[in-house]
């Protein structure tokens, strides 16, 4: 199997070049309301996880359905083995 190269830092560096030519000259405001839009999209664009799928309810542990363990035996110790 053949593996893509990935440069991520080179990525990295373009998406924050982008990034800083779009806010230049921007307020705090709107700088802060650019990246919560950004979020917002990201996080509709993502499938939704595991744990966004589970209830939010507290339920109680339930016992397993496994018998309980036996108790370990014992070995006689070595000086008894001889």
């Amino acid at each position: 199997m053949k593996g893509t190269r990935v440069r991520a830092v080179d990525m990295v560096r373009r998406i924050r070049d982008r990034q800083a030519k779009a806010l230049a000259g921007k307020s705090a405001a709107e700088v802060i309301a650019f990246y919560r839009a950004a979020g917002q999209a990201a996080t509709q664009d993502a499938t939704p996880s595991v744990s966004s799928r589970r209830t939010r309810t507290n339920k109680a542990l339930k016992p397993t359905s496994r018998a309980p363990r036996k108790a370990k035996t014992q070995r006689p110790s070595r000086t008894a083995r001889g």
